[in-house]
């Protein structure tokens, strides 16, 4: 049931949106949750292992044009979320990559990554202000 509709108590109006948990996490619709939550207050319901629905019930009146659109972006939201889940996921080991050369170089770590790591553009700067150099050590 995806279309806005009276709850129990009269004049109250919501929405319902159907998740695909196997698609949407429960921590990415737990802060879609949250990202909505000034507006609107959101139920989750666990229809199956795979199935949730989200009940949206406006804090303020709201038009049934509202409510749908309200729907779209909370399914928007939580794709989003998922998404970010999924890729923050794969690149986390080049993140840790990162931040582990530019903690050896600011000397704040005892022993240096692995590997050479090096902006080729950057080392030929002699007046740059961003460098990443490779370790002068190895």
């Amino acid at each position: 049931m995806d279309q806005p509709h009276d709850a129990a108590e009269p004049g109250v109006q919501q929405v319902m949106v159907e998740i695909n948990l196997a698609v949407i996490s429960t921590e990415a619709l737990l802060k879609t949750c949250h990202w909505f939550s000034r507006d609107f207050v959101c139920e989750v319901r666990n229809r199956s292992d795979q199935i949730a629905d989200v009940v949206l019930t406006p804090r303020d009146t709201a038009s049934a044009s509202d409510l749908s659109s309200a729907r779209d972006a909370f399914i928007t939201s939580a794709m989003d979320f998922a998404l970010r889940e999924k890729i923050e996921a794969k690149t986390s080991g080049i993140r840790d990559i990162l931040l582990a050369k530019a903690f050896s170089e600011s000397g704040v770590l005892e022993d240096s990554p692995e590997g050479v790591f090096g902006d080729m553009v950057e080392e030929t700067k002699p007046d740059g202000m961003f460098k990443i150099l490779s370790n002068p050590q190895r």
